[in-house]
């Protein structure tokens, strides 16, 4: 039996876990035809929750989706390219609307070529200049709106337009969207405060256009299910102790739990206890060890201090108290704070502000374990 715990694709409802709530609130906002942001940490499963939804609604009729992700992205014509690919793969042109779309796109004289790992076609349209950039992007979601259907459209870390030279890109691009008649947006996002300056900013283009979705961390008795029924349909028995100690050691951050089970679940033992998945564990902080030290030879003396400090405490609420300082001799708050807003920006850490209680915790659990094991 393949191995059930992915950590970096969807294939299928059988290996996704829960978010019952969120695909549901999702759904009544498509059929509604209401702009959604969607927000979580890194690798809390966001593509996978979008990925998951797309497969619920594959079968509905007049409507139609498409996923971009555009992290990799570095200026208007990147996106422009993203966007041309998405929608020229997403149409196979043995379909009437694909044949379309491929004779659309043919106008603006594409370049084809094959990306090396997938395989899957990727389009490079010549522009000459910024006009042309903008002018392209409104023709390719104005003919995708001009067809017989709904379209749904998510965009993966749309934080990232903020990194674009044209400065007008949130306003462009919101010029687009607002007129579009059949066509709406979930917009998704890993960088809590930039997506919250994009969104909730009375300043900004994208103020109150969109409902909101925060992705949280699954349930505890959700994820031991799930975790419990995946070992036991591939005839391996886990204890109740050794679930609970994944899910604790892991704090149920997505990606890190399925890892860790995949790695265990690799083995093929007929039993597991508490004492393989602590070894288990072990070896895979041991694997991770030259990426922690890589870590700390990219940080600052004062940035190393207080992220193992932060990962010392597991959760920090006020790190610039008295307390905290003077704990870890962390040296004067406007030093910390300095170190602070580096460590964010590099995403070494990251602030839970959806919290009752706002906090700080190390980004990377596996490296968060190192630090307390060191």
């Amino acid at each position: 039996m393949e191995n059930p715990f992915l950590t970096n694709s969807y294939k299928g409802p059988d290996t996704f876990c829960d978010r019952k709530d969120e695909t549901k609130e999702l759904i009544q906002f498509i059929e509604n035809g209401i702009n959604v942001t969607l927000f979580a940490i890194r690798r809390l499963g966001k593509t996978g929750l979008i990925h998951h939804l797309f497969h619920k609604i594959e079968h509905e009729k007049q409507l139609e989706y498409i996923y971009i992700d555009i992290l990799p992205t570095q200026n208007l014509a990147e996106f422009t390219n993203q966007l041309a690919t998405a929608i020229y793969n997403r149409f196979p042109q043995q379909r009437k609307i694909g044949k379309r779309i491929s004779t659309f796109i043919k106008l603006f004289r594409p370049t084809l070529n094959f990306d090396e790992l997938t395989g899957n076609p990727t389009l490079s349209i010549a522009v000459n200049s910024t006009q042309q950039q903008e002018t392209t992007i409104q023709q390719l979601f104005q003919f995708l709106d001009s067809q017989s259907c709904k379209v749904v459209v998510a965009i993966d870390e749309f934080q990232q337009i903020l990194e674009y030279p044209e400065k007008n890109t949130e306003a462009l691009l919101r010029t687009y969207f607002q007129t579009l008649q059949n066509t709406s947006f979930i917009f998704c996002g890993s960088n809590q405060q930039l997506m919250h300056d994009i969104f909730n900013s009375s300043k900004r283009p994208f103020f109150a256009s969109c409902s909101h979705i925060h992705l949280d961390f699954i349930e505890e008795n959700e994820y031991a299910d799930f975790i419990a029924r995946k070992f036991a349909e591939g005839k391996q028995s886990i204890s109740a102790e050794s679930i609970s100690f994944i899910c604790k050691w892991t704090l149920r951050h997505t990606f890190y739990t399925q890892y860790l089970c995949n790695q265990l679940y690799y083995q093929r033992r007929k039993k597991i206890e508490l004492s393989d998945v602590r070894k288990m564990a072990w070896q895979i902080l041991k694997q991770h060890e030259g990426v922690f030290f890589q870590y700390r030879n990219l940080l600052t003396d004062g940035q190393w201090k207080l992220l193992k400090s932060i990962g010392k405490e597991e959760k920090v609420f006020q790190p610039n108290s008295k307390e905290f300082i003077q704990k870890y001799q962390l040296g004067s708050a406007s030093i910390v704070s300095r170190s602070l807003e580096a460590l964010l920006q590099k995403e070494m850490i990251y602030l839970d502000a959806y919290s009752d209680k706002p906090y700080y915790q190390v980004y990377d659990k596996f490296l968060l374990r190192w630090i307390q094991s060191n």
